[in-house]
């Protein structure tokens, strides 16, 4: 069965929000994205960035300069392709 998705989830970064019954409880915003066989994660707390607001602010901020920096999607460096004989 799927899971249902959050609705303040977007593209790359997901709400986490522990059940209230959970012994410990995280808030906040992940960040998730692989770039060729690198996995590019960060976690944005509620309670680090102000609230709701402030955590979805950083790690959209995180995003856009993340994948600037990681370059296109599927992008490997010549030296790792298989030559073909």
């Amino acid at each position: 069965m799927r899971r249902r998705s959050n609705p303040d989830s977007e593209q790359n970064i997901r709400r986490i929000d522990t059940k209230a019954r959970a012994k410990k409880q995280t808030h906040g915003f992940q960040v998730h994205f692989l770039r060729g066989n690198k996995a590019v994660t960060r976690m944005f707390s509620d309670s680090l960035y102000g609230g709701k607001a402030g955590s979805r602010r950083a790690a959209r901020t995180f995003k856009r300069s993340a994948l600037r920096r990681a370059g296109k999607r599927g992008a490997r460096s010549t030296s790792r392709r298989r030559k073909r004989h």
